[in-house]
């Protein structure tokens, strides 16, 4: 079941209030990222985009926030938990050294997000909790390779 970016933002404020939009925007991304990584499916619909600032989703303040399930609210728990200390500068960081905002920002005529860049980027052996098998790094290393040329 996916939800929608506001939803996100509504799970977010209700549980860390007065985000900036910036701030909500990069918590979004990583939300999204994890979600993807552990499901296959995105949390929400909305496209996301690189940009100079981190990243923009258009998500709708007018709309009303959709019930979230207890799977996804967890999905956001874990990703305040994980990132919302952190300073703004550093979320931005994180976000950028990413490949997936790397090679949407590449991409001069649509900046758009691909979810395949952002579920690698996710699934990448440095972000498990155990060490990555000699397989699951090479076949890290060759998606990458392919993907980005490097």
């Amino acid at each position: 079941m996916t939800t929608t970016a506001n939803s996100v933002i509504k799970a977010i404020e209700s549980r860390r209030p007065d985000q900036t939009g910036t701030r909500l925007n990069l918590l979004l991304f990583l939300c999204q990222g994890h979600f993807l990584a552990g499901t296959g499916a995105p949390l929400f619909a909305e496209p996301i985009y690189a940009t100079p600032a981190g990243v923009h989703i258009d998500a709708d303040p007018d709309e009303p926030a959709a019930d979230m399930n207890n799977r996804q609210l967890g999905f956001v728990g874990y990703t305040l938990h994980r990132y919302a200390d952190m300073t703004d500068a550093d979320l931005l960081s994180l976000v950028q050294v990413s490949s997936a905002w790397q090679l949407a920002a590449r991409a001069e005529d649509d900046p758009r997000i691909e979810w395949a860049w952002l579920t690698d980027w996710f699934r990448r052996p440095a972000e498990r909790h155990g060490k990555p098998t000699a397989e699951e790094t090479a076949d890290f290393a060759a998606r990458r390779k392919a993907r980005t040329g490097g």
